[in-house]
């Protein structure tokens, strides 16, 4: 382990533990390897799993709403336009925090639903709560659970239960560290499996090419991702579009965390950045824009990145993606290159997770350098691993 915490972060074992963040580090290196044990998992339960999508997928005017607190709740909205373009299906990311107090605004009586929730602990009181007010409103409600934790109240929950369906992530992803990692990515991949569920075995080989190539993306950049992390930055601005909208959330959310707010982090869209929130810009700024790979898309990420970098003063601009021009490579402060992977299936829900690691690892390493401890980040209490000091209140039909 302290070869590959080396290789891969550019830390020794010493140092991890001296800045209390070798679980953070752990969780982040160990995700190639995980992401493999979940697919051999969908894989051992593919015929539960088949009968139960069949089953529900089957139902007219039906729909699915993908939740969940904080990091889950960007799992959903990251899985969103992939599953909705898939399945020709409605389908929503709403997280439970909004379900939870307006639970009349989202979930309707006559309409089946299924209700697909991410957990790390399974134990958020928004989650357990928003699984029993659509119990109350809906007529006919469907549930998955994707966790990490199997002794959670949401996967206790489905037991006995024919209308949930429970897909237990392995008990690595059940991070020890403050910040959602490798239980994020893992949550992502296996409810993407759930609905490529006849085709697992492509799936599965997808995620070897997955694998294998964050493994060397991280050999690869670590140096110049520590590089860029020692600018003198103290506000960072993540853009991304479609499935990678969700992720440019994502990564703002880890440097929040991670930097205990030391730097602050914001998401938006390349086109919905010159609506205003591109005020944000000044001299100690850095810019990263995720470079979509669908063709259309990526003119509107390139587009914006010329803009920045034309009308760049001291602040900086990165770009993450794959196939970039030559002159933008010249121009960006920083280019980090992505494997424009080939997969057996339709998977462009994938490359947001290939972007994820580098936002994670940005994430750590400025922490680390910033004298913060990774691990528990706020160790004073104000922000907890798993919520604290939510009232649920009954809801009155």
């Amino acid at each position: 382990m302290e070869t590959v915490l080396k290789k891969m972060l550019g830390i020794d074992i010493e140092r991890l533990e001296n800045c209390k963040g070798l679980n953070t580090a752990k969780e982040i290196i160990q995700q190639p390897s995980v992401w493999k044990e979940a697919g051999d998992r969908l894989y051992k339960n593919k015929d539960n799993i088949n009968l139960f999508i069949d089953t529900f997928l089957k139902k007219e005017n039906s729909r699915i709403i993908l939740t969940g607190a904080g990091t889950s709740a960007f799992a959903g909205e990251t899985c969103e336009p992939y599953l909705s373009k898939l399945l020709s299906k409605k389908v929503e990311a709403i997280a439970t925090t909004d379900l939870v107090s307006s639970p009349k605004n989202y979930f309707i009586k006559d309409v089946p639903t299924l209700l697909i929730s991410f957990a790390r602990s399974g134990n958020s009181p928004e989650s357990v709560h928003a699984v029993k007010l659509a119990s109350q409103i809906v007529d006919e409600l469907y549930q998955i659970v994707i966790t990490c934790n199997e002794n959670g109240k949401l996967a206790k929950n489905t037991s006995k239960d024919e209308k949930s369906l429970l897909i237990l992530l392995p008990q690595k992803t059940n991070d020890l560290g403050f910040a959602m990692t490798s239980s994020f990515t893992t949550m992502v991949l296996s409810c993407i499996g759930v609905f490529n569920i006849k085709n697992v075995e492509k799936f599965i080989k997808d995620i070897d090419k997955l694998s294998e190539s964050v493994e060397l993306f991280m050999e690869e950049n670590i140096e110049n991702i520590d590089k860029l992390v020692s600018e003198d930055f103290d506000r960072i601005i993540y853009l991304g579009s479609s499935t990678s909208k969700a992720i440019a959330r994502e990564s703002a959310l880890k440097v929040l965390e991670l930097t205990a707010g030391i730097v602050n982090a914001s998401y938006d869209t390349p086109l919905g950045f010159r609506h205003g929130p591109k005020s944000v810009i000044n001299d100690n700024s850095m810019t990263v824009i995720y470079i979509s790979n669908d063709n259309y898309t990526k003119l509107y990420d390139l587009d914006l990145a010329k803009e920045m970098l034309a009308h760049r003063k001291k602040d900086k601009v990165v770009l993450v993606g794959s196939e970039i021009e030559e002159k933008l490579k010249k121009d960006a402060d920083y280019v980090f290159e992505l494997k424009n992977i080939k997969y057996n299936l339709e998977n462009q829900a994938l490359l947001p997770i290939q972007q994820i690691i580098f936002g994670q690892i940005v994430s750590f390493l400025k922490s680390e350098k910033l004298g913060i401890t990774p691990d528990n980040p706020c160790p004073t209490g104000e922000v907890n691993r798993v919520v604290k000091g939510v009232i649920l209140h009954d809801l009155n039909k």
